[in-house]
């Protein structure tokens, strides 16, 4: 039988020391994106394709419920076995990732998602990125102060395959995520600034010539002049967007 007292001191205990601002802020995103998919063309998106009026927001407040339980959850638990656990779904989720290619379900020519009957569909990069963070920290943060290029070398080799697997999905939008969240670690974590930028300035344009160069991220380089030049084609969203306006919807 559960102790009610044990439940509710180790609750207190995790409000006690928990970020409260940080938390808030979660929940704050959480409600205001609920508040968005209620008053959206959700219910339009609904109606047509003959499903409850409030299908969307009911299946978007579904999931902001199990989100707010892994939140708790995750929280709770001790840092060291945090970062034990953290470091499986690392790896469990890298195997997924790399599953992808040879199981996933493609979608408007990129595949990237998973979709196994025993579960949701899901995206493993998505799940794998706040692990790939806490990995990534806790090499940084490694006793050994001697080898701290290692530390970046070996924080590279872990981020690397997870990159070649996005690109050849192809998902340029994460890898640029994953490699600038890799940098801002890099970053706090105290480098030489010359050597940081350097790199930086490498990285970065080794990724600009693949998408103005590499031919299976011409649909990059499209959408990029179409931004930048309106007049030259490929804006499909964003003439119905205005006409959308212009109607009033």
């Amino acid at each position: 039988m559960l102790d009610l007292n044990k439940i509710l001191n180790f609750y207190y205990g995790w409000w006690k020391n928990i970020d409260k601002f940080i938390l808030f802020l979660i929940l704050f995103l959480f409600l205001l994106g609920l508040f968005f998919s209620l008053v959206s063309t959700s219910i339009i998106a609904s109606d047509k394709l003959n499903t409850n009026t409030y299908y969307f927001f009911i299946k978007h407040l579904f999931f902001i419920i199990i989100a707010v339980i892994i939140l708790i959850t995750f929280s709770a638990i001790n840092q060291k076995k945090l970062f034990q656990i953290s470091k499986y779904l690392f790896f469990v989720f890298l195997i997924f990732l790399i599953l992808v290619p040879f199981i996933g379900v493609e979608v408007k020519g990129s595949a990237r998602w998973i979709d196994l009957s025993l579960i949701p569909r899901f995206q493993p990069i998505e799940i794998l990125k706040p692990f790939l963070i806490i990995v990534i920290s806790s090499v940084f943060a490694l006793d050994d102060q001697k080898n701290i290029y290692f530390k970046y070398l070996f924080s590279f080799l872990i981020i690397f395959p997870v990159i070649l697997l996005l690109i050849s999905q192809p998902d340029i939008g994460q890898t640029v995520l994953i490699i600038l969240t890799w940098f801002s670690l890099i970053f706090v974590s105290g480098i030489n600034l010359l050597f940081f930028f350097s790199f930086f300035t490498l990285t970065f344009s080794i990724l600009i010539y693949s998408i103005l160069y590499i031919a299976k991220f011409e649909y990059i380089k499209r959408r990029l002049f179409s931004f930048l030049d309106p007049s030259s084609g490929n804006n499909y969203q964003s003439e119905r967007a205005s006409e959308a306006i212009s109607n009033g919807g």
